[in-house]
């Protein structure tokens, strides 16, 4: 079977971390229009209070990173 090719204008991602979600977004670079988006709650945990706080992102700069794109992964 032959396959069709569809001409696509360029396109532009942002993805925008906020305190409680991180967004991602695919724009249209000709036009500004939003093609497609899609986001994912984060989960806070706050130490309680007296009760110390966790250093384990502090002693491991890499963890968060590695928790948002395993939530990530589990949202496709």
């Amino acid at each position: 079977l032959a396959k069709k090719k569809i001409k696509m204008d360029p396109l532009v991602a942002a993805i925008d971390q906020g305190t409680s979600s991180t967004r991602f977004l695919v724009f249209n670079a000709k036009t500004a229009e939003l093609i497609s988006h899609h986001q994912v709650e984060i989960n806070q945990s706050f130490p309680k209070e007296g009760g110390g706080s966790d250093q384990s992102e502090r002693d491991d700069p890499g963890l968060g990173q590695r928790h948002r794109r395993a939530a990530l992964q589990r949202h496709r």
